[in-house]
């Protein structure tokens, strides 16, 4: 009898992303280092979040992570970087961000809201927090602050803090327009996310709710870009990073000036070692003032620029998924082979055993005639302990059975873990591979539907160094 794999059969199956359903939900979720994006996508997934788990890599920045909800309905959760990121500038976190909206918009992928985590724990609104925040209002513009859920997170943290803090905190932030106030009263909804998967989903669930009564959200930097065809340092959150250039140039320049008099004044005194330590500190002033002036210069940038410069990378990203499809596919393949090997090996044990018992049964019954017809006593006996010998084989034999059925039962139960644990991998690889595709470039969208072009979904298999049947 031929194993059934519930994914269907796996001969010839050709690995391609699933198409975008106009019912599928896009989530952008937004924050700081350390607000729990992470944790709180992993609650709605599944997925083990980090390097190398989401649609994309560490170095891209932007990374998607998908949740099926029905069979012909996804839920894909965009986790952002936040303007905090220690591994690269604002400036390259805003193009990364800019270019990914961007391409959703272009490709008519629509956007059902914005989750914003905050750490509730926080006893005040950092620098860091605060920059990001406003980052985020300008990315996202008044007219999209409807689709935006503002969220407290790590209330399941607070330890000895009594609630009421909390709650306290989480009035400031809604009551102060420079955090919260000005997107509550532009129709942004605050609610809690209680560290637990339910209340994950209830967030989710509240965004769906927007999606469905508010229809799409329209960002201003898709506006922006797309539709106004400006460049990176002209939209509004390019606008707020140059200011922060600006200010941070000038800071520079005005320690650089203080340390070039400090260190002129300890030539005219002879004091060289401490000339050459201000001398050092000087340099790497001037350096970071440099850095300040590059970042300034990327900022102005067209989105057809940033499109060129971005879509390759994400072509290979795109590629790289695909070939991992592939060998997912494969080593489901070959699992499903283990499972019937193994199942086969069961059914041979059962066989022989079924053999050597009715072998043994023959011989106790040729036994028990010997004790019926011997008169002799000790012969009897000599009859009689073979019998009983005859018996305890039998048991014996009777246990292996039990034991090798056993162990192949546990063999069978844990393959079939390894197939249902690879099969989920490829259907969360397979729903993620649209996304990946649309900010690739090679899928286009129609009425909200999205199609893969023939022609680079092929320079992609070409990439991968395959066909893209398993």
């Amino acid at each position: 009898m031929k194993i059934p794999i519930d994914a269907g059969p796996l001969e010839n199956e050709t690995v391609e992303p699933v198409e975008l359903s106009p019912d599928d939900i896009v989530i952008a979720v937004m924050g700081i280092t350390g607000a729990g994006k992470s944790t709180f996508i992993h609650h709605v997934t599944g997925q083990t979040v980090g390097i190398g788990h989401g649609l994309t890599s560490h170095t891209v920045g932007v990374s998607i992570y998908t949740h099926r909800i029905a069979q012909d309905r996804c839920v894909y959760l965009i986790d952002t970087p936040g303007f905090d990121d220690t591994t690269r500038s604002d400036t390259e976190v805003l193009k990364e961000v800019a270019f990914f909206f961007s391409q959703m918009y272009k490709k008519k992928v629509q956007l059902a809201g914005i989750v914003y985590l905050h750490r509730i724990t926080d006893n005040r609104v950092s620098g860091s927090a605060l920059k990001n925040l406003s980052m985020s209002k300008q990315l996202c513009g008044e007219n999209a602050f409807g689709h935006v859920v503002l969220c407290t997170s790590m209330w399941d943290s607070l330890g000895t803090v009594p609630q009421e803090i909390g709650i306290e905190r989480e009035k400031e932030l809604i009551d102060t327009s420079s955090f919260w106030g000005t997107m509550h009263a532009g129709g942004s909804q605050v609610v809690r996310w209680e560290g637990t998967k339910e209340s994950a989903q209830a967030v989710v669930d509240r965004i769906i709710k927007i999606h469905k009564e508010n229809g799409k959200a329209m960002l201003k930097i898709q506006e922006e870009l797309v539709d106004g065809g400006m460049s990176l340092d002209e939209t509004g959150a390019g606008r707020e990073i140059q200011r922060e250039i600006l200010e941070a140039k000038a800071e520079l320049k005005e320690k650089i000036k203080q340390l070039q008099g400090l260190q002129e004044h300890m030539i005219r005194d002879s004091n060289e070692t401490l000339a050459n330590e201000l001398a050092s500190q000087r340099k790497d002033f001037e350096d970071r003032l440099t850095e300040a002036s590059e970042a300034q210069e990327t900022l102005k940038i067209s989105l057809e620029s940033l499109v060129e410069q971005k879509e390759a990378e994400y072509k290979k990203l795109l590629a790289a998924a695909t070939l991992e499809q592939q060998q997912l596919t494969a080593a489901l393949e070959e699992k499903a082979a283990e499972f019937e090997r193994a199942r086969l090996e069961q059914l041979d044990d059962e066989e022989s055993f079924q053999t050597a018992q009715a072998e043994f049964a023959s011989e106790v019954e040729i036994l028990k005639q010997k004790l019926k017809d011997q008169e002799n006593m000790m012969e009897q006996q000599k009859v009689e302990a073979e019998l009983r010998a005859a018996e305890e084989l039998k048991a014996e034999l009777e246990k292996q059975r039990v034991d090798e059925e056993n162990a192949a039962i546990l063999k069978k139960q844990k393959i079939e873990e390894n197939l249902r644990k690879k099969e989920r991998r490829k259907q969360k690889m397979r729903d993620g591979l649209a996304i990946q595709g649309v900010v690739a470039g090679v899928v286009s969208a129609a009425t909200g539907v999205a199609t893969m072009n023939p022609g680079l979904m092929a320079l992609g298999a070409v990439m991968v160094g395959g066909s893209m049947s398993s």
